[in-house]
């Protein structure tokens, strides 16, 4: 009867463990999953770019995380001018912040005529300057 009693134990200690693994893994992947589902909803605070040259401007607002300027058709703010790179620069929104970086571009990107050599934090009013074309900000 003791051997019996014992083995009975043991099973549910193991069984007991199971459920423990289990129920971890289970918050692991709810987390996870929440995670994602907060990264798709991040609600930025809309930044205005006004892109000027000699002879014309433009001007768009985005409400997106991630912008992406260059001459690529593909990116998100175009510009024309043989001076910036296809994917020139990056600006994103990263904890409440907009920052932006360079994207290994020819030419380089100037944050209010210093060279930009890392990610730097944006504020409202700094001037970007991508080849022949100045960007003013305004967030």
């Amino acid at each position: 009867m003791n051997a019996v009693l014992t083995l009975i134990i043991r099973l549910l200690l193991i069984l007991l463990c199971y459920i423990f693994v289990g129920w971890i893994a289970y918050l692991i992947y709810m987390d996870l999953k929440r995670m994602r589902s907060d990264r798709k909803n991040i609600s930025s605070i809309p930044i205005k770019l006004l892109a000027k040259t000699d002879d014309r401007s433009q001007e768009k607002t985005f409400q997106k995380s991630a912008i992406i300027i260059g001459r690529d058709p593909a990116v998100d703010f175009i510009l024309q001018d043989d001076r910036v790179s296809l994917r020139h620069c990056k600006i994103e929104y990263i904890q409440n912040q907009w920052w932006v970086e360079d994207l290994n571009s020819t030419n380089g990107t100037y944050v209010n005529d210093s060279l930009l050599n890392t990610r730097i934090v944006l504020m409202n009013n700094d001037q970007l300057r991508l080849g022949n074309i100045e960007i003013d900000v305004q967030i």
